[in-house]
């Protein structure tokens, strides 16, 4: 109102005397709509629910909100298209590369879920259709809880465009309000209000969807236009289980000590399938929720890998189409439950990133690392920054990359780039022949060192020491299962102990078992120094020459050749 009467002022010094202090007063005043607490939106009384009576009051004061709310975004936006119009005439519209989806604040913090959920589904949408960067919901998640200015979260996530807005909900009826910014000015590109039965909530998310597609100017054929606006379920119930379940999956850890908040999260996905049996998305997040918990929390135990295809197997069946069911057989097929099939395991991923060209970097890279396609994963890695800047997984899997393939030099140079509070490894020190560091750092906070047995076991034959090398090879193996991820890299640590003490045999035998379980990194094997000893021996020329052979073969797969 204080706008609208500025504007009608009938002396002209009392009106707005610049265009630009117009659109301060209109952006403040979008914010105030935007604000869940700054409205009425929903009467927020406490009342038994058989208190009747009061839902006429209720619908009055909603209906009295909703026309003010109306009245108000009209002008503004009228108000608005002059600014638009005025900037077209004097610059071009900046180029939109990348978005981001900030969860919708909810009223009420226990409808966390349904905001991330919403942001999650415009992600997931948006993602699909390849025709810009939409940062993943992993990294917004973090501003559910965060009180960051929705311009600010878009320039920490680096990117163009920012959507932010609000849930809020009473019994079955929703209210979202959403805004869609350009993050260099602020400028806003689309707002709207949806009030709705719960039940409309996913006709709304295509609705905003086709909304942020048009803004942005996104040219999109028929099947990009049909992913945008394609649903996974009808059933609202089922798609409340499924957003709680996602928001748990979001913070899934490594290791025992998490199983009791991954079970949690099989529990909601569980309850969301047998709200709606034909959830193929449902299925596929469950998939990959039993895969992690097979290969991360609890691998000692086959019945999550059993579970993992069974989800998998079930989601192909009701949607060949989705991203995420082949991320879940990417996991399984490069693991000891799938027997490392490492071209079928590059292939899920490749057809994963056809139907969503936002997802599977991290994955691939890794995976294209572990098999000797160094060029290939850097080539992942770096797309996989593109989309995700802030991403510190993405950021300690490139350091954990350099590590493996005994690129300490790289690793130190991305560990300061990235983490500058970490020190130089035990590898590092090892690899530079500071053995008195590394013997230090042992006895100083040995405990605390991860995979210390296979550093004293290192330690001890670069010292030449090769009885207490040999000594440390059971407690290096006995760490991991044969199906844990890490086998492959305890194994490898033994076949580097027996190199340095020169027999090539035993050397030549963990080799073997190394790249038979996943980790078959020809252009590692040939440049390692801890192998130098026994390169002339017959039976690692013959290795060398299979693992060449294979490494072409997994080019020619990562190359799109049949």
């Amino acid at each position: 109102q204080d706008v609208v009467s500025k504007c009608l002022k009938k002396d002209r010094n009392q009106r707005y005397s610049t265009i630009n202090d117009l659109e301060k007063d209109l952006v403040h005043a979008r914010q105030e709509i935007s604000n869940p607490t700054a409205w009425p939106l929903l009467d927020k009384t406490v009342r038994r629910p058989s208190a009747r009576s009061h839902r006429p009051k209720l619908r009055r004061r909603w209906l009295v909100s909703a026309a003010i709310f109306v009245a108000v975004a009209g002008i503004v936006a009228t108000a608005g298209h002059f600014l638009v119009s005025h900037r077209v005439a004097s610059s071009s519209q900046p180029q939109i590369n990348s978005l981001a989806v900030l969860p919708l604040k909810p009223f009420d913090a226990r409808d966390n879920s349904l905001g991330l959920g919403i942001a999650d589904a415009l992600i997931r949408k948006i993602s699909q259709t390849g025709r810009v960067v939409v940062r993943p919901t992993s990294s917004v998640r973090r501003y559910l809880n965060d009180d960051t200015d929705a311009l600010a979260a878009g320039r920490q996530l680096n990117a163009d465009a920012v959507l932010e807005g609000s849930v809020q909900r009473d019994s079955d009826q929703l209210r979202i309000v959403v805004n869609l910014m350009r993050t260099v000015d602020g400028f806003s590109l689309w707002s709207q209000q949806f009030d709705m039965h719960q039940a409309d909530v996913f006709t709304i998310q295509d609705t905003m969807a086709q909304q942020i597609a048009s803004r942005l100017r996104l040219q999109l054929d028929n099947a990009q236009q049909s992913r945008l606006t394609k649903d996974y379920t009808s059933n609202t119930r089922a798609y409340d289980f499924y957003s709680k379940a996602i928001y748990n999956l979001e913070q899934r850890g490594f290791g025992i000590s998490t199983k009791p908040q991954m079970d949690e999260t099989i529990d909601l996905f569980r309850k969301a399938i047998a709200e709606d049996p034909n959830y193929a998305l449902a299925h596929a997040e469950l998939a990959y929720a039993y895969a992690w918990t097979a290969l991360f929390i609890e691998p000692q135990d086959s019945v999550w890998g059993e579970q993992a295809q069974a989800e998998i197997n079930r989601a192909q069946e009701i949607d060949p189409q989705l991203a995420e069911t082949h991320i879940a057989r990417y996991l399984m097929l490069w693991s000891g439950y799938g027997g490392w099939q490492v071209e079928a395991a590059i292939r899920e991923l490749q057809v994963a990133q056809q139907l969503n060209p936002n997802v599977g970097h991290t994955e691939l890279g890794s995976l294209y690392q572990h098999v000797g396609l160094e060029d290939f994963a850097a080539r992942e890695f770096k797309r996989g920054l593109e989309i995700d800047p802030t991403s510190d997984l993405l950021k300690d899997t490139i350091v954990m990359m350099h590590n493996i393939v005994r690129d300490y030099d790289n690793e130190l140079s991305d560990n300061q780039k990235y983490f500058p509070s970490r020190g130089p490894s035990v590898w590092y020190l090892l690899s530079k022949g500071r053995l008195n560091d590394v013997q230090e750092l042992i006895d100083k906070s040995g405990s605390k060192i991860d995979w210390l047995p296979q550093a004293k076991g290192l330690l001890f034959a670069l010292k030449k020491d090769f009885v207490s090398a040999e000594r440390e090879i059971p407690g290096i193996l006995s760490q991991f299962p044969t199906r844990d991820p890490e086998y492959h890299h305890a194994t490898y640590d033994v076949a580097c102990i027996y190199a340095l003490e020169g027999n090539s045999k035993e050397a030549v035998k963990w080799l073997t078992e190394t790249a038979a379980s996943g980790f078959s990194c020809y252009p590692l094997f040939g440049r390692d120094p801890y192998l130098n000893r026994i390169r002339s021996a017959s039976e690692f020329v013959q290795f060398m020459t299979r693992m060449k052979e294979q490494n072409d073969k997994y080019r020619r797969v990562a190359e799109g050749q049949k």
